[in-house]
């Protein structure tokens, strides 16, 4: 993906354009801006599937991205009766992108996420809509982040709003673009989600993008002068006549062979890696004594005193983990009032070293 870094004053002078004159919504996006636009939406919401599996148990993945223009008055006839949240971010200047799902497939999330049983009839409740709200709060904290990577600016957003299709529409400016992402892997037809940007915000990406495409065009190539004809070792030098008789004379420069020195092999270093300078390097370890998945109700309903079922029986070896990455296994032990572990199995050296890189 292209580096499209901009400055503070390129910014605030794409973003001043766009409400008096309208010069920002004006500049047509050809093919090219679109397909660098689908690869944007890829790179920025790439994170959108992953947040909403580790939520919910459940394994979407990005499929087709499709992009395109759009006005505030096609939105409510585009939208329907789809859940629509909005995200209020800034960029230089305040403004709000959207993301919208289908009902039935809102309805999916929220029965995983609440542990209730998905009726096609039944309204989302207060609750359901709160917690689908924390799974799209956290895909756009994402995004936000993503944005600001690809952008070299800060992106900063406000909380997540609930609206509708009107309140987007009422929200966006001339030029809009919506991206239509469709997630595959959940077992079926592939779910759409739509992430509607605001014209301004589209006008800012694609400019940087040109910008940077330019800037990474080759130089026109320089004409060379054509090489000089080859001289044949057949030549002989003729020298002036003289007065009593003429003489052909054979070139005197001597040539020979170059000669080289015979290079030595290198050496093979077979330690690819000195870990001498790691070997004080702290590392994060933990005990980890079991895990479960629980939906956010259940979780809703816990108090003091709550018993939380893990996966591992008793007496079973419990995991250690550096840096996240499975050690070993061992027993719990009490040492000097402390609690430790006995190590029981564990990896070995190379292994303990893969898991590490």
């Amino acid at each position: 993906m292209a580096d499209i870094g901009l400055t503070q004053d390129q910014i605030d002078s794409m973003l001043n354009e766009a409400p008096g004159s309208g010069a920002a919504q004006q500049v047509a996006l050809g093919e090219q801006d679109i397909a660098a636009l689908v690869d944007i939406e890829h790179a920025t919401m790439g994170n959108l599937p992953s947040v909403l599996n580790a939520m919910t148990g459940f394994e979407y993945r990005i499929g087709a991205v499709e992009c395109s223009r759009t006005e505030p008055g096609e939105i409510p006839t585009l939208l329907g009766s789809d859940l629509v949240f909005g995200f209020p971010v800034e960029v230089g200047e305040h403004f709000t992108h959207f993301l919208s799902m289908e009902t039935q497939f809102a309805k999916r999330i929220a029965a995983a996420l609440t542990g209730a049983e998905s009726s096609e009839d039944s309204q989302l409740s207060d609750m359901e809509v709160s917690a689908i709200s924390e799974v799209v709060s956290q895909a756009n904290g994402s995004y936000l982040s993503n944005l600001s990577a690809t952008l070299k600016v800060a992106a900063n957003g406000a909380a997540v709003q609930q609206t509708d299709a009107a309140g987007a529409a009422s929200a966006l400016d001339s030029g809009a673009m919506i991206a239509s992402i469709y997630l595959e892997g959940g077992g079926g037809e592939p779910e759409l989600v739509r992430h509607i940007l605001p014209g301004v915000l589209v006008q800012l990406i694609a400019g940087q993008l040109r910008e940077a495409a330019a800037a990474q065009a080759p130089p026109t190539p320089a004409p060379t002068a054509p090489p000089p004809p080859e001289e044949t070792g057949s030549q002989e030098l003729i020298m002036p006549q003289t007065s009593s008789a003429s003489a052909v004379v054979s070139p005197t420069t001597q040539y020979s062979p170059a000669t080289f020195s015979q290079l030595a092999p290198a050496a093979e270093d077979v330690e690819a890696r000195n870990l001498d300078i790691l070997l004080d390097v702290p590392l994060q370890v933990t005990v980890e004594l079991g895990k479960t998945q629980i939906p956010i109700k259940q979780i809703l309903e816990y108090g003091q005193g709550s018993l939380i079922t893990l996966d591992k029986l008793a007496g079973e070896p419990i995991d250690l983990l550096v840096n996240g990455k499975y050690f070993a296994k061992g027993e719990v032990v009490v040492i000097d009032e402390s609690f430790g572990v006995r190590i029981t199995s564990i990896l070995t050296p190379a292994e303990r070293l893969a898991q590490l890189s």
